[in-house]
């Protein structure tokens, strides 16, 4: 039962899973290295009588860490169970997103924050916000969330934009080009309706 979790809030995710599986071994790092998938190979190599939880819980996945995992995820040893826990679904190569099943997890998230109306959004009203707020990484993904939760109308290229926009949060991009583009982006599909 080797799986993915997209989640948007990973620490919920892990407690969860660890009241759920008494058998979890948690190997969790920022930027998974390869000297932790030494660390999670020797442990699912290690002979069990029982099954066997391990848990990878990262934001950002090197590839040559990802590589090295590669093996060990098509070949697992009898009794183990790697579950991946992560905030986007780019932080994995295809290889590993092609080979395991993904499972999306979204918490509720304050909508309070958002006070923005995304059905007539303006250039002045997207200049304001910009103007107004700044983000951190991870309350940038929350409001990512947050606009997804308020989105009345799904187009499938609105929801490649928030994915995109997930992926500009992982590799650091600017905040204010991000939730600019996301913006306009929301602007623009709007208007196409």
């Amino acid at each position: 039962m080797n799986i993915i979790y997209i989640s948007n809030d990973i620490e919920k995710t892990k407690e969860e899973l660890k009241k759920e599986y008494s058998n979890l071994y948690i190997f969790e790092d920022n930027d998974l290295k390869l000297n932790l998938v030494r660390e999670i190979k020797e442990e699912a190599y290690k002979t069990t009588d029982i099954e066997k939880y391990i848990l990878i819980k990262a934001i950002n996945f090197r590839i040559e860490s990802q590589n090295a995992l590669l093996k060990i995820l098509e070949e697992t040893p009898q009794r183990i169970n790697f579950i991946i826990l992560t905030t986007s679904k780019y932080a994995l190569l295809d290889t590993i997103r092609s080979r395991l099943p993904i499972k999306y997890l979204n918490y509720d998230i304050k909508k309070s924050n958002l006070n923005l109306d995304l059905s007539n959004l303006t250039l002045l009203d997207i200049y304001n916000f910009l103007k107004e707020n700044s983000f951190e990484k991870e309350e940038l993904k929350n409001f990512i969330y947050q606009i997804l939760n308020h989105i009345n109308k799904y187009t499938e290229d609105i929801l490649e934009d928030l994915e995109l926009a997930i992926k500009l949060v992982d590799l650091n991009s600017d905040t204010e080009t991000i939730i600019a583009f996301l913006l306009m982006s929301i602007r623009r599909v709007n208007a196409d309706i």
